[in-house]
């Protein structure tokens, strides 16, 4: 089954950009694409995409407010920024307000594929470098030390955060585990409201702060 795809970006270039490295891989299929803010919130609820490439400078509303409305709107959408930025506190930004990724436009095509393949299977691709960063701004003093974190948690939800902080899929968890990936989603559903998380990126930030288990 393939990823419905909406791009956002007020550049017509960039978005036929976009719409040419997508074209390389026929998992992804573009079902629209929207120059402004309001525009995306007219028709993405409409066309349904599993994914939505969202560039972060728009006149108006930005990329950042629109992943928020979005977000509030339909959850289950997954986001990923557009960005020629490498400044951390766009990725910050993002991660918060609950995007699941963060792509530079000068990435080789070939690297905004698998990136955007493993976005869209349930994993976070998030390097060491920007999971650093996400620990160091998104740890609070609510979140707790990784001691207080893991009594939260039940000895599965421990196993899947593991897992998460290594960047595992879903599917690579639901095997290793022997479990359905319908029983991973739960887990993870349970894992964020107890860490009071709203994303997979910030969890793997949190998973990396407290540590990951070895690998057996």
């Amino acid at each position: 089954m393939g990823c419905r795809t909406f791009i956002v970006d007020d550049n017509r270039r960039a978005r036929q950009a976009v719409r040419a490295i997508l074209g390389g891989d026929s998992f992804f299929e573009v079902v629209g694409e929207a120059e402004s803010a309001l525009e995306a919130l007219e028709r993405i609820p409409g066309l349904h995409p599993d994914l939505v490439l969202m560039d972060i400078r728009m006149p108006g509303t930005d990329g950042i407010a629109l992943t928020r409305m979005l977000k509030d709107r339909l959850p289950e959408i997954k986001i990923v920024i557009l960005t020629v930025s490498h400044d951390p506190a766009d990725l910050l930004r993002a991660v918060r307000v609950g995007a699941q990724g963060y792509l530079v436009k000068s990435l080789d095509p070939s690297d905004w594929i698998s990136y955007l393949r493993a976005v869209a299977d349930g994993a976070s691709p998030i390097s060491g470098e920007v999971a650093a960063r996400l620990v160091t701004t998104l740890a609070s003093p609510a979140q707790g030390s990784a001691a207080e974190v893991a009594k939260r948690l039940t000895p599965r939800e421990r196993e899947i955060l593991g897992l998460i902080a290594r960047g595992r899929s879903n599917r690579e968890i639901a095997e290793a585990l022997t479990i359905s990936e319908n029983t991973v989603k739960n887990h993870l559903k349970n894992i964020m409201a107890k860490l009071d998380v709203k994303n997979r990126a910030q969890l793997a930030a949190l998973a990396v702060r407290g540590g990951a288990p070895p690998e057996a």
